[in-house]
């Protein structure tokens, strides 16, 4: 027997089969969520967009919180297949692509991949992703039209697309459809809004307590000896190597972006710069501005403290690699 509000089931029922009829974008979908949200949040109400291969059916989902579990509530209208039978599987689960008549496995693609599963970067990434999803999905964000359209054009600027053409043409390239773009545009929208959330009006203080994180570097650097530790003698040094047809020359750096054994190195240190291995000197530090170049880089450092934080509390199961290769992600 369910714990939930007979008035909500009610309403989930209302509102997949009116997405279902329709065919609501994922986005428009939660945007309609919204009511039941803020009506019963202890419900947690959130919802599911499937769009079946074998017909071009589309079926949504409302999941729906109590304390013993989840209550799904579906729709799917005659005569697309019902939920049970949707996204049946019709292949091997191990099967990841066709490739002509050659099937790729998962195991083989993996295989092929394998340099990823050691970076815990790249699996800190994916776990951010789910992260983001899930936040997003449990408190949206508001995304107005004009926002949404002044992200569309910056983001066209800058892959430079500039007509429909070129639009039509670098979509069609990803195998994406106009729908697909709206929802690129609309999550990166949405993702600046949470950061802007996460960071709030704690900034400034933050700021303050990590400032030498984001002082301006200038470093020297050379792949042959070792350069000075004074600035003028270091960058005339530099200098006479380049002229010499050397590999050296100077960085200009953000402290969190530099090698992290520059970044409170007071002598030269062997690091890697452009894949080069070579021996670098700080030879100037700016003191860090909160100017607006700044507050971004802080903006998004913030972030990143919140999400690490978020993974250090979350379980995380990857269903196709070996359990040496899936210690916690920090």
């Amino acid at each position: 027997m369910t714990t939930l509000d007979p008035a909500l089931l009610d309403a989930a029922v209302t509102l997949v089969r009116e997405l279902t009829v329709d065919r609501a974008g994922l986005r428009e979908a939660r945007r309609r969520l919204t009511p039941l949200r803020e009506r019963w949040p202890g419900a947690d109400p959130a919802v599911v967009r499937d769009e079946e291969v074998a017909d071009g059916s589309v079926a949504f989902d409302v999941l729906l919180r109590e304390p013993a579990g989840t209550v799904s509530v579906a729709y799917s209208p005659t005569p697309a297949l019902p939920w049970p039978l949707r996204g049946a599987v019709r292949h091997s689960d191990h099967h990841l692509a066709r490739i002509g008549t050659r099937t790729l496995r998962v195991g083989e693609a993996l295989t092929a991949l394998d340099f990823l599963w050691y970076d815990h970067e790249v699996l800190a990434r994916l776990v951010d992703t789910g992260l983001v999803a899930e936040e997003l999905e449990q408190h949206p964000v508001a995304v107005d039209d004009d926002a949404l359209q002044a992200a569309a054009d910056a983001y066209r600027r800058a892959k430079g697309l500039l007509d429909a053409e070129s639009t039509a043409r670098w979509l069609a390239d990803r195998g994406l459809t106009t729908e697909d773009f709206a929802d690129l545009i609309a999550h990166t929208v949405a993702v600046a809004r949470l950061r802007a959330r996460v960071v709030g009006d704690r900034l400034p203080e933050w700021f303050a307590a990590h400032r030498s994180t984001f002082d301006r570097l200038l470093i020297a650097w050379t792949a042959e000896g070792t350069p000075p530790a004074d600035r003028a003698t270091a960058l005339a040094a530099v200098a006479a190597a380049v002229r010499a047809g050397r590999a050296a020359g100077t960085l200009r750096a953000v402290a969190v972006a530099a090698p992290p054994e520059l970044r409170d190195a007071t002598g030269p240190v062997p690091t890697t710069i452009a894949g080069t291995a070579v021996t670098a000197v700080v030879v100037d530090r700016e003191p860090a501005v909160l100017d607006d170049d700044t507050r971004a880089l802080v903006e998004r450092a913030m972030f990143d403290e919140w999400l690490a934080q978020r993974r250090a509390g979350t379980d995380v199961e990857w269903f196709w690699l070996p359990r040496d290769r899936t210690t916690r992600v920090r």
